[in-house]
């Protein structure tokens, strides 16, 4: 258990965890039930961050600043899939040609927007002086196991590191993943539970969406996932 809480720390975070011996990405599939477990840790930092510059901050700078901490602590990794994704699926081309596109380093027109999209609404939610502390402890926890939940049985091309990562992840895994990710919701009342409905149903929609236009998805899908959930 605390390797697989090891594993997601280090494939989630630009923390540094040793892992010895280190882990195939089957494996880390299978440890994608701790992936809510790191989304937890990243709220904790939110919330007390939060908490702590806007006795001292205007709300509008405590919110860049908690959404700063919030891309470094990811490293942007799921920001990257979220910009690949607006690159790629609008494009009038072939679904191979688009997955080419997934695999450009070289932020588009779209990808820009759809990146600014994204922290313009991050930034909006959390710079409010009745922002909810639950919330911005949800919102990371929910994200990441409504990403797993929601990537289970999903198409994928049978190799590279989203297709290792799959082979690896199981029904268990994703349940307990989508236990774990929505019991901080449920703790916020209803309007969470209908947050967290809501959320499942983006990113399932945005799953499909993207298997229609790639045929398959891949770990800039699932990132995507997280970061519109």
């Amino acid at each position: 258990m605390l390797r697989h809480i090891a594993l997601a720390f280090q494939f989630l975070t630009i923390c540094k965890v040793r892992v010895e011996p280190p882990a195939e990405l089957a494996e880390v599939g299978k440890s994608a039930w701790a992936f809510p477990v790191v989304g937890a840790f990243i709220g904790v930092v939110l919330v007390a961050t939060h908490a702590i510059l806007s006795l001292y901050f205007p709300v509008a700078v405590t919110g860049i600043l908690v959404v700063a901490i919030w891309v470094t602590l990811t490293g942007g990794l799921h920001l990257d899939g979220w910009t690949d994704c607006w690159d790629s699926l609008p494009a009038s081309v072939p679904p191979e040609r688009r997955r080419e596109i997934l695999k450009d380093s070289r932020l588009g027109t779209f990808g820009a927007l759809g990146l600014i999209i994204l922290l313009a609404l991050k930034f909006a939610t959390v710079a409010r002086a009745d922002a909810a502390l639950v919330s911005i402890f949800s919102a990371p926890v929910l994200g990441r196991g409504i990403m797993v939940i929601a990537s289970y049985g999903a198409r994928h091309s049978g190799d590279g590191m989203a297709a290792m990562f799959l082979s690896g992840l199981n029904s268990r895994t994703a349940v307990w993943a989508g236990i774990l990710g929505i019991f901080p919701a449920i703790a916020a009342g209803w309007s969470g539970v209908f947050g967290a409905a809501v959320a499942y149903v983006a990113a399932i929609g945005f799953r499909h969406f993207s298997q229609s236009r790639l045929r398959v998805i891949n770990g800039d899908v699932m990132g995507g996932m997280c970061a519109l959930s």
